[in-house]
């Protein structure tokens, strides 16, 4: 049935670049490559509408303050869509390789990462310190699907029984262990390009709120806001650890740039400056020989959810 929507959207409906920018108001369009497979140019437009009455009392009212936690959310987003993207290139990685006791975890954290920085992008969250950082699954994944509802109504159901089959089949290998392996679900219900597919939206969903926020803020607030420190700015870069809080201190480094020379925030394309992108990536490169097709590559998924 999506197999069939696609190749319905892809001869005639597909939304363009024109579209989406005339959807979103923003003078930015990312390259989207999955939302114009997945919805018609209708579709996008009355995602995008409503998405920007929703962001437009926010970016009439947005202080210094305010501004401040949103280039938080945004920096936060743009780490989550970029650890989906490694953990589902580390899905394919292994299922190619029949590694696929790890194919589970990898999907559904895939999806999962993706659908926080959906979240930390929507206009239907508000911050509210450490409860949107460690919303607990069942808050992420229904929210997700509620608010994908925007989209399409009719695939609000089927969106979120595809989130539950990815952590039920996650849940499954993790805490029991049946004898049949893979093949109790099915092993091509392991096969990660359909979720890749699908983690795909969802990131572009995100990107896409971005862009919408961006026309608001255009429209009603000034495009030089400044950047305040915050006490909440320590989500950038602390982690509980063995019940102890640690910073990661090129977290804080990287974070503080921001602080320190950005100013009205902006879409995560315009956001996800080389040197952060550098780093995400950099940080899981195997520091080994080049080129050698038996070790995980991150670089090689860099563009494989959002290319940011």
């Amino acid at each position: 049935m999506e197999a069939s929507r696609k190749l319905l959207l892809k001869a005639g409906c597909v939304a363009g670049v024109d579209d989406i920018m005339r959807a979103t108001g923003s003078e930015y369009c990312y390259a989207y490559k999955e939302l114009p497979l997945e919805a018609t140019s209708e579709q996008i437009m009355q995602y995008c509408s409503t998405t920007r009455r929703l962001f437009a009392p926010i970016a009439r009212k947005i202080t210094p303050e305010d501004n401040s936690l949103w280039v938080l959310r945004h920096y936060l987003a743009i780490k989550l869509v970029t650890s989906a993207s490694i953990l589902a290139g580390s899905a394919n990685f292994a299922y190619d390789r029949n590694l696929l006791m790890g194919v589970p975890y990898f999907n559904y954290y895939a999806v999962l990462n993706a659908c926080r920085a959906y979240l930390l992008t929507s206009p239907h969250v508000k911050w509210d310190g450490r409860k949107t950082v460690e919303m607990t699954h069942e808050n992420i994944l229904n929210r997700t699907a509620d608010y994908m509802r925007a989209l399409d109504p009719v695939r609000r159901s089927l969106w979120r029984a595809r989130l539950g089959e990815l952590r039920a089949q996650r849940e499954l290998f993790s805490y029991r262990f049946p004898l049949s392996g893979p093949d109790f679900v099915g092993r091509p219900s392991l096969d990660p390009a359909p979720v890749t597919d699908f983690a795909r939206l969802i990131a572009e969903l995100a990107s896409l709120n971005t862009e919408c926020f961006q026309a608001a803020l255009k429209k009603y607030a000034s495009d030089n806001i400044p950047v305040p420190a915050v006490s909440d700015h320590a989500w950038a870069s602390l982690y509980s650890l063995a019940d102890a809080d640690v910073n990661d201190t090129l977290d804080r480094y990287r974070f503080n740039k921001y602080v320190r020379g950005w100013s009205t925030v902006s879409t995560l394309e315009v956001m996800a400056t080389d040197g952060l992108m550098d780093d995400l990536y950099g940080s899981w490169t195997h520091s080994g020989d080049d080129g050698d097709l038996d070790v995980f590559d991150p670089d090689n998924y860099s563009r494989l959810l959002l290319a940011l």
